[in-house]
């Protein structure tokens, strides 16, 4: 039922109407395709597509330097939430990385995010906090919250 397999640059115009569901525009979180692919062509950089019923549902983004490995972004259609997409894409992210001799996975999310839960559920601790990182609404700020997984 769920497939997960890599992407490319080729897949970035696919991804882009799961981005623009899963992200609240008020935070302005969700990225444009050119943020997509300018992380692509970054060096140990790789796109992970879940796939729900043979529908492209979910995608995440990842990057790597020495034996750690970022989560650098997530997202999860909403039609398709609540059906282990995101379980499964951290699942997948996080066997490639160890197999790939990582030790350690992190990510940050802005502070008040309902994921920050989900995080901890799929093994994630909090590990620090950068003040006033993200603007959100009126010009409010939240802290990003760095989480760590180690593998």
């Amino acid at each position: 039922m769920i497939r997960i397999s890599g992407g490319d640059a080729r897949d970035i115009a696919a991804i882009m109407p799961i981005m623009d569901d899963a992200f609240d525009p008020a935070f302005g979180e969700a990225w444009t395709a050119d943020q997509c692919l300018s992380s692509l062509a970054l060096p140990y950089s790789s796109l992970w597509l879940a796939e729900y019923s043979g529908k492209l549902a979910a995608f995440a983004i990842t990057r790597w330097v020495l034996d750690e490995e970022e989560l650098l972004m997530i997202g999860v259609a909403n039609d398709f939430r609540r059906k282990g997409l995101g379980a499964a894409l951290i699942k997948y992210v996080k066997e490639n990385a160890s197999r790939a001799t990582r030790t350690k996975l992190f990510l940050e999310v802005r502070d008040g995010n309902p994921a920050i839960e989900f995080y901890r559920r799929t093994g994630f601790e909090q590990i620090g906090r950068r003040k006033n990182y993200y603007t959100g609404p009126k010009n409010q700020q939240s802290d990003a919250i760095t989480m760590k997984c180690d593998l």
